[in-house]
């Protein structure tokens, strides 16, 4: 098995030779021999065909990794795609490798995309082993951390020929089994059990990771999940199956299990047991990157705004730009909504900013301006949400500045203003040094938008 780490955006070269001692070239521009780099074409179009979003770009004789990142594994070899943070280097290097892979850990965990707000994130992302690897001893650890608070249970429907009366007397069928024997009861009832959806979801990924190649140190965790999930019927996992309903009881397991079903969607269909394995485990990097700068900015940035309310997605803050009739049309949901309300004299006085994730990289060729739908976009909040200032943030970009577009309205009149701002990931964000560099650069830019003067530093409370 050829394991190899492309960074995103990076290039994929079909060698001209098909032998394994082929050069394999370096993490932004990765050669592979022919019969791999062929394999991996079908692969991707068979994911197209199921109705896939594309990983690849195709060429004659090469492809760009689009905005994903994650693993991929097809018959010989495995792929570790990497999001790439910085544009004026290679980053190339095993080290630089190793800080994006720690880099990009910190934000599928803080972030939700993996198993969110597991203990110990930051032991997490030093941890030695690929990006899969990390990943999977991140649930497990989740997974057996939530069973031994206990498992899920819920009520389930059964019907029997019971010895005793229990529940409602089924009474077609009783007198159809029952005539002649007066002391049984066929009944519906329900009883507490722990095969529930959730369970059942869980013990498939961990069925499935058991089969695959992994530290000796995961798999123990992985058996460990199966012997606490062993009176859980085993049960074969189907596409599409609707999500269960997730209550105060059993709102614990929903990130363990929203990873479980991306773990049992990315295999491919036809996989059979003892077979090499094929399987995907990729992550949007828009999605990464929005839902790590929202708990980011929860976590190590709102304590110091006292009178300011964060609201990631819009929750509770989601406006409606058109009404047809009585009904609404085109419900708006920024990535992030801030409101800051400051008691005065007469009445309260308002502000309100809006930010919107772009995991995009601007070009000098365009002036370092955001493109037109973004514009648009930030236009329609700036009108709707009644604001003087609405962000586009986008990863830090070698030789674009930052900026502010004033923007029009009747008459030629000030319509608020959209700025261009960054933030510098190519810093080690899972330590001390990168969260506090982090958090005073968003910290800037939030006192800015909401038009606040500059504070004293504020030391979070534990």
């Amino acid at each position: 098995m050829l394991r190899v780490t492309v960074l995103e955006r990076g290039r994929i070269v079909r060698s001209d030779s098909d032998a394994d001692s082929v050069e394999l070239g370096t993490p932004s521009r990765r050669v592979l021999p022919q019969r791999l780099y062929d394999r991996l074409y079908r692969s991707e179009g068979a994911r197209e065909d199921r109705g896939e979003a594309a990983v690849f770009r195709w060429r004659r004789n090469h492809c760009f990794v689009g905005p994903w990142v994650g693993v991929m594994q097809i018959p010989g070899l495995q792929l570790e795609i990497l999001p790439k943070t910085d544009e004026g280097a290679a980053q190339d290097s095993d080290q630089d490798v190793r800080d994006i892979r720690s880099n990009l850990m910190e934000m599928l965990l803080r972030g939700g995309l993996g198993a969110v707000r597991a203990r110990g994130i930051a032991d997490l992302a030093l941890k030695r082993g690929n990006l899969h690897d990390q990943l999977v001893a991140a649930f497990l650890e989740r997974t057996l951390f939530e069973l031994r608070r206990g498992l899920d249970r819920g009520y389930a429907t059964e019907e029997d020929n019971l010895a005793t009366l229990r529940g409602k007397l089924v009474l077609s069928r009783h007198v159809a089994l029952n005539a002649a024997q007066k002391a049984r009861f066929y009944c519906r009832h329900d009883v507490l059990t722990e095969a529930t959806q959730i369970s059942v979801r869980l013990k498939q990924a961990c069925r499935v990771l058991a089969g695959r190649v992994l530290p000796v140190t995961v798999l123990v965790k992985c058996h460990q999940v199966l012997a606490l999930l062993d009176d859980v019927p085993d049960l074969p996992f189907r596409h599409r199956e609707p999500d269960p309903v997730f209550t105060r009881q059993n709102e614990r397991f929903a990130d363990i299990y929203g990873f479980a079903c991306m773990l049992l969607e990315g295999q491919a269909p036809d996989a059979r047991s003892g077979e090499v394995e094929t399987f995907s485990l990729l992550f949007d990097m828009e999605q990464v990157f929005e839902r790590y700068i929202a708990a980011f900015l929860a976590s190590e940035v709102m304590y110091r705004f006292a009178d300011a309310s964060l609201f990631p997605q819009a929750k509770g803050q989601r406006h409606n730009l058109y009404l047809d009739g009585q009904e609404k049309v085109l419900r708006m949901a920024p990535d992030l909504v801030f409101v800051h309300e400051t008691a005065g004299i007469e009445e309260a006085k308002t502000k309100t900013l809006i930010i919107d994730t772009k995991w995009k990289r601007l070009s000098e060729e365009d002036g370092g301006r955001p493109s037109r739908s973004d514009l648009y976009q930030l236009y329609a909040y700036l009108h709707r949400y009644d604001c003087q200032r609405a962000h586009l943030l986008y990863p830090k970009a070698a030789g674009i500045q930052t900026r502010d577009l004033n923007a029009r309205g009747r008459n030629d009149s000030d319509a608020g203003t959209v700025g261009v701002r960054f933030v510098d990931l190519n810093r080690k964000l899972w330590t001390r040094e990168g969260k506090t560099a982090l958090a005073d650069e968003l910290a800037v830019i939030v006192r800015e938008g909401l038009d606040l003067a500059a504070a004293a530093p504020v030391e979070a409370t534990a």
